[in-house]
């Protein structure tokens, strides 16, 4: 699913690299409480509206380039009060703050403005930076034109508490130092834009984004944080339904580790091969290849990654028995750290936590990074569905300490290995284990009603997952039949299932 959206990089003066940066109110369910651009996405009502100055060729940009316009100068007014009308006669400044409270409420249309003002629009007061689509591993993606727009000299950007909580402008250098203290979180496609932007400014700065952003248009990796130290590399694999995508991540600032490579396929391997060899070409160092587990969509690139950069690869005693074709150097135990060296803000003592959770795999482990408390989960927990619990490998009881344990450990980001990345870890950990408890009490309530087959309970509890996931839904169904079991709670009596 896309939704077609604009952000606006609004700047004082294009030869420095300050934009205007708003925070992101907390409670929003799409990054809530970090920094972003002003903007936001089409609304049906913006493709009937005319623009002035148009470009000669429009379609080499897009046939609805004129609705992304439109987008833009009203997601500009309703954001931060810039009004980009002209006409006439001058809009006071009482008369903006009028129209822009009833947009705000809803009581009047950004249509209706301009017509009852006489004013018009201008694409040429919006100047196209670059195009950006959200990568495929997330369920909901963003097509996104990032627009330049120069305030004018005698306004300001004002934010009104909202959707919004404030707003400031900032130079790059500072917006990128703050997340590398760990002061801010930020949109990742803006650390993007930013990082362009650093050792140029806001005009010199279009042919490289424009260069950078065409490349992810034909499959390059795109540079997604979404915390500082932890490059997020999503490659397709063939995991459960529904992800197709496993996130093998790129751990440190200078010294390197790659953990969970799991794509198989050549096609997509090169992807990963032609990051880390830009990394490589920055002067950084591979340290080596960590697993949190073996299952086959977390290892199918670990041979290649190996043989291609003469790396080692580390893992749980458990996983490395599951895995006799490997070879390990090391064996990485519970309490362990690992050197990464100085943190992305230039602090000594950075490390790499080890931490042995199983219950979905017995010698699962997840990965806690020191200066952030950004957590590597692996498949205790998936921002798509919840994580299967098979009862050849995995155990619901273990697996339920291991939420708790994930719980206490995430501090900030939580980095699962399908789906999006977190940035309220605690929170996604929290409604995982809420879902394990519900369907819990749900088994029970209908075993409260007599005897059941797994079958009949399947078609009780699982109404709500389509019929060709059924055997799955069994496999994760068993696993709970078994915790009742081992907590006495439930037996098995000739092929029926019985409350205790």
């Amino acid at each position: 699913m896309k939704r077609l959206a604009v952000s606006i990089l609004l700047t004082r003066d294009l030869d420095s690299t300050e934009t205007f940066l708003v925070l992101r109110n907390p409670a929003l369910r799409f990054f809530g409480g970090l920094l972003a651009f002003p903007g936001g996405t089409v609304d049906g009502e913006d493709a009937n509206l005319p623009v002035r100055s148009l470009p000669d060729r429009e379609s080499e940009l897009d046939r609805e380039f004129h609705t992304f316009v439109v987008t833009a100068a009203r997601e500009l007014f309703e954001e931060t009060g810039l009004w980009a009308g002209h006409g006439k006669a001058r809009l006071t400044g009482e008369q903006l703050s009028d129209y822009r409270r009833q947009l705000l409420d809803g009581q009047i249309q950004f249509a209706e403005i301009l017509t009852r003002e006489d004013q018009f629009l201008e694409a040429s007061d919006f100047v196209p930076i670059c195009r950006i689509t959200t990568p495929p591993f997330q369920p909901l993606r963003y097509d996104t034109w990032f627009f330049r727009y120069q305030v004018p000299s005698d306004a300001r950007p004002e934010v009104w508490p909202g959707e919004l909580e404030s707003g400031e402008f900032l130079g790059a250098d500072e917006a990128l130092a703050r997340w590398r203290r760990n002061e801010v979180l930020i949109v990742p496609p803006v650390i993007i834009l930013l990082r362009e932007l650093m050792g140029r400014n806001c005009r010199s700065f279009l042919p490289e984004v424009r260069k950078l952003t065409k490349s992810y248009a034909r499959g390059k990796l795109h540079q997604v944080y979404f915390s500082p130290g932890v490059l997020l590399a999503p490659l397709l694999t063939r995991p459960l339904p529904p992800a197709a995508y496993t996130n093998a991540c790129v751990v440190g600032e200078q010294q390197l580790y790659v953990v969970d490579p799991g794509c198989d396929d050549p096609s997509e391997q090169k992807k990963l091969w032609e990051l880390l060899d830009e990394l490589l070409d920055e002067g950084k160092t591979l340290e080596g290849v960590l697993l949190t587990h073996h299952h086959p969509d977390h290892v199918g690139a670990v041979a290649e990654c190996l043989q291609r950069y003469g790396l080692s690869v580390y893992a749980h005693v458990k996983t490395a028995e599951q895995l006799p074709e490997m070879e390990f150097a090391g064996l990485l135990e519970d309490g362990q750290s690992l050197d990464l060296g100085l943190s992305p803000d230039g602090k000594p003592g950075w490390r790499l936590e080890v931490h042995h959770l199983p219950g979905h795999a017995p010698g699962h482990l997840a990965f806690k990074e020191t200066r952030y408390g950004s957590v590597l989960a692996g498949d205790l927990v998936s921002t798509l569905s919840p994580i299967l619990i098979d009862p050849s490998d995995g155990d619901l009881a273990v697996y339920m300490n291991s939420l708790e344990s994930l719980h206490s450990l995430c501090e900030s980001v939580l980095y699962p290995a399908h789906g999006p990345p977190a940035p309220r870890g605690r929170q996604v950990i929290e409604k995982t284990i809420r879902h394990r408890q519900e369907r819990e009490a749900r088994l029970l309530e209908i075993l409260r009603m007599g005897a059941q087959t797994s079958a009949a309970l399947l078609q009780k509890i699982y109404q709500d997952v389509p019929k060709e996931l059924h055997p799955l839904a069994m496999r994760s169904l068993l696993s709970g039949l078994i915790k009742l079991e081992q907590e006495g709670k439930a037996r098995e009596v000739d092929g029926r299932y019985v409350l205790v």
